[in-house]
């Protein structure tokens, strides 16, 4: 497949009385990170303990971004476990760690890359793209450090590079990522236009918003509705171009990534499991489940 590497438009204004259609590409949905307390009650089982969230996680979607390795390299044992609590067919995607992104800022990061590409190894197939999100402070200027720092990329790992800085959005930073088979990272994110770029066979896109807009996690706190309208329109058209789709939503998004992500796929007619479906029933107990 030949991959696109010219924006779509900018705003897609959905027929609200039109379906969309079966997705063509692959598409995998979840949240950023699952270790969250305040989903206790709402997403996971009353009185759950996170050595089991995972795995009731992945009873729901079929992927998560983890957003631990941010903060440094996970430990082997981690890493098996993690294995072993998911489902064959789950895949993980994994943020670069800071050191390398934000503190050396791409500079003699050789070292670190390597240590934390040999940390996630171990997952196999079960590891999907490595997410590369720079910092706001790196601009186009360093374009140079970028072409170096890419230039130190192992083949058998696939990459998908996010930029907070405007001055990327841009042809020539397309053209780079589609020569080198790197994928542009589609981000919904109050302080960054949102850019639709597709520069090889997959996208991947993170749906953001701002960290002062919600304190606590437990449900959702702000209407996007006509977004994800929009999102699940320019989702079927992005689908008609790439065999696969990552997607992942963060809490601040609108206050509870997993009811946002079942929102979105009720949107694209994907299959969706309600969450309190799965939880231990108590006898004499009649349960009802938020579809939402």
């Amino acid at each position: 497949m030949n991959a696109v590497v010219r924006e779509l438009p900018p705003a897609i204004e959905p027929d609200p009385k039109a379906s969309v259609p079966q997705l063509s590409a692959t598409l995998r949905l979840g949240t950023q990170g699952w270790s969250y307390k305040d989903w206790v009650g709402t997403f996971y089982p009353p009185g759950s303990s996170a050595s089991g969230f995972l795995s009731f996680y992945s009873r729901v979607f079929d992927a998560v971004e983890i957003d631990t390795t941010f903060y440094g390299p996970p430990r082997p044992e981690t890493v098996r476990e993690w294995d072993a609590a998911t489902p064959d067919g789950f895949e993980f995607t994994a943020k670069m760690p800071r050191i390398i992104t934000h503190d050396r800022k791409l500079h003699d990061a050789g070292h670190d890359l390597l240590e934390f590409l040999e940390a996630m190894y171990p997952l196999g197939d079960k590891l999907g793209p490595i997410l590369v999100q720079l910092p706001p402070s790196l601009d186009y200027g360093e374009r140079q450090t970028l072409l170096d720092f890419l230039e130190l990329f192992p083949e058998e790992f696939r990459y998908s590079v996010e930029f907070r800085h405007p001055s990327w959005i841009r042809e020539e930073t397309v053209e780079l990522l589609h020569e080198r088979r790197l994928a542009w990272t589609i981000v919904d994110l109050h302080s960054m236009p949102r850019h639709v770029a597709l520069t090889t066979d997959f996208t991947y896109l993170r749906w953001l918003g701002n960290r002062a807009d919600v304190q606590k996690l437990d449900r959702i706190q702000i209407d996007r509705s006509v977004e994800l309208d929009q999102w699940a329109v320019k989702l079927e058209t992005i689908a008609r171009r790439v065999q696969r789709i990552y997607g992942f939503m963060n809490n601040h998004y609108a206050g509870h990534s997993p009811a946002s992500v079942g929102d979105l796929k009720a949107r694209l007619d994907l299959p969706h499991i309600p969450p309190a479906s799965l939880w231990p029933k108590q006898p004499g107990v009649q349960q009802s489940f938020d579809l939402g």
